[in-house]
């Protein structure tokens, strides 16, 4: 699976990785033009509890911003009007 940006090849070998997206259209519908700040709010919250959860069970996380949207999108066959916005790979630490 090519999800990665340059360089994260560690991606690729992470045992879960979990893809969060967002359809901005549902929260416009309801916010207008502050729904981008408030769909961005909310993946953050979703990031840290995904992490705070991976320490707990004494995981390793992290948070990736780059990758190729696209490609994203096919391989975890997310509807055209979704947006990826975050991944977040769990596993054992090598620490």
């Amino acid at each position: 699976m090519v999800t990665r940006g340059p360089g994260q090849k560690w991606i690729e070998e992470a045992p879960c990785l979990i893809v969060i997206g967002a359809v901005y259209s549902r929260t416009e519908a309801r916010y207008a033009e502050r729904a981008p700040r408030y769909v961005h709010i909310e993946v953050g919250h979703a990031v840290e509890n995904i992490c705070l959860q991976a320490v707990a069970l004494d995981l390793g996380a992290t948070v990736v911003g780059s990758f190729v949207d696209d490609v994203v999108k096919k391989v975890t066959g997310m509807p055209e009007e979704e947006q990826p916005l975050a991944i977040v790979p769990v596993g054992k630490s090598k620490q």
